[in-house]
């Protein structure tokens, strides 16, 4: 019995010590890989926590930044285009639903103590961002709606503006910082006195074209005048409203040509009919020269004035 033990006993150990020289390589490597595992996954942490710092870091810097952004901004509302929110322009104003009293849009304390209408700065959606569209002020407001209407007078482009992308949201605020603000009010001032410029040249062109028209009119009559109008009435003794006053003048023109070539005939006549009296009187005072003379020299003048 204690031979059998010790032979289990020699077997044993002699197994463990197969196996052992089989598993040592086996549990070398797997050691090997367990350490560069360990070592990757080191470096990683390290990596990590190197991320997450400069994360926290850039996380504190945009927070500041941000915290920076928002002053002077006060609250603001984003109104989606859906059935519960939305925004519908009526005219040049905007009527908001999802903007009220409910949601914060209350009335604001005038330097006198009254209560007046909070100005609102209404930013809408584009495919590039968030444009803004002016300030308005909040002329009714109930619990959950609003109506805002503009502090300046917006023109068709600008209302054409708000009605592109209907799906996509508006932004309002109640206050934006004063330096945007003070710019924005100098180019509204600057667009306001432009626009009056460009409706003070409207009008002017107006007023140009309509001149412009009345001279023609007045030009075409007066070509109907001097050249005819053969659709106008013939008028007794004022031939030239349908003839025209260039064909009447240039017959009237004619005429006088022709009555002053008959009068220059008629001067030639008559010229030539003097000067034949003439002769004639100077071959009777020769004849009457020709005469016996008389005793009685007054009744020879009385004679010769007879004869002329």
């Amino acid at each position: 019995m204690a031979t059998i033990g010790k032979l289990c006993l020699a077997l044993t150990v002699l197994g463990l010590g197969v196996i052992s020289v089989w598993l040592l390589p086996a549990v070398g490597k797997l050691q090997n890989d367990v350490g560069l595992r360990l070592q990757k996954t080191q470096a990683d942490l390290k990596t990590a926590e190197d991320s997450y710092a400069r994360a926290r870091a850039e996380f504190s810097t945009d927070s500041h930044r941000l915290t920076r952004l928002q002053v002077g901004w006060d609250k603001s509302w984003d109104i989606e285009q859906n059935g519960n929110t939305g925004v519908l322009i009526q005219g040049v104003n905007l009527a908001v639903t999802g903007l009220g009293t409910e949601t914060g849009l209350v009335e604001r304390e005038s330097d006198s103590g009254d209560p007046e209408p909070p100005s609102v700065y209404a930013f809408k959606a584009t495919e590039e961002g968030m444009a803004y569209i002016g300030e308005f002020r909040a002329k009714v407001i109930d619990a959950n709606s609003t109506t805002l209407v503009p502090t300046w007078q917006p023109t068709q482009e600008e209302v054409e503006f708000w009605l592109t992308g209907e799906t996509l949201p508006w932004r309002f605020r109640t206050q934006i910082p004063a330096a945007p603000r003070l710019r924005l009010d100098r180019l509204d001032l600057q667009l306001q006195l432009l626009a009056e410029k460009y409706a003070e040249l409207e009008q002017n062109v107006a007023r140009q074209e309509a001149l412009l028209e009345d001279a023609q009119r007045q030009l075409d009559q007066r070509n109907r005048e001097l050249v005819g109008d053969p659709d106008a009435e013939v008028t007794p003794g004022r031939p030239e409203f349908s003839r025209g006053l260039t064909a009447v003048i240039t017959e009237s023109e004619d005429e006088r040509n022709a009555l002053l070539v008959t009068i220059d005939e008629l001067r030639h006549r008559i010229l030539s009919e003097t000067e034949r009296r003439q002769q004639l009187l100077r071959e009777l005072a020769a004849l009457v020269e020709r005469l016996p003379s008389s005793e009685d020299p007054q009744e020879a003048r009385t004679t010769e004035q007879n004869l002329r």
